[in-house]
């Protein structure tokens, strides 16, 4: 590995929601080989946040036919991000903060759980999952409120069949028809 004794360095830029889309439609089709359900309804869209502290770190809301995930931004030339971790950061084979490691980024409302990213597109940024499952939503505008906890009525169940187009463990299966029994 590179970089050997050395901390690994920060790739930091300024907040770029065209360059976060363009890095979610490009890592698209490895998210489609992965095997996750994808919601092609959904296009790849960002949406800025502006939180009404101005020291606090710039973010976004990715949304796209994977998930909704807030992405924040470090603050270039302002040294280390405000992360902590129980490990020290690896670093990647060209020196830098390796992308993948799960942190704790402080926040303006605290700490959150985010994993570091790295795009050629986007520089270092981190990512916080806000809903993992966007299959069942109709639009953008619903990922969103569903994110953020403001969704209206629940999402519709789901048939037995839809879960058949795949392979399926034995477990799943039994866990399947137990949640449709109750």
């Amino acid at each position: 590995m590179g970089n050997t004794g050395q901390k690994p360095s920060w790739d930091l830029r300024w907040p770029d929601p065209v360059a976060i889309k363009v890095a979610g439609e490009r890592l698209l089709p490895e998210v489609e080989k992965s095997g996750r359900e994808l919601n092609w309804r959904l296009p790849v869209v960002v949406q800025m946040e502006f939180p009404p502290d101005s020291t606090a770190l710039p973010r976004g809301l990715l949304v796209s036919p994977w998930g909704v995930e807030r992405i924040y931004w470090g603050r270039p030339g302002k040294g280390t991000p405000p992360v902590r971790s129980a490990l020290p950061l690896e670093p990647d084979e060209a020196g830098r903060v390796a992308r993948g490691q799960g942190v704790l980024l402080t926040t303006e409302t605290g700490e959150r759980p985010v994993v570091i990213a790295w795009e050629p597109e986007t520089g270092h940024h981190f990512v916080e999952s806000l809903l993992s499952s966007v299959v069942c939503v109709l639009s953008v505008e619903e990922a969103i409120q569903r994110a953020l906890g403001e969704a209206g009525p629940p999402a519709p169940a789901r048939s037995i069949s839809s879960h058949l187009e795949r392979p399926v463990g034995r477990r799943a299966l039994f866990q399947l028809f137990r949640r449709k029994s109750s």
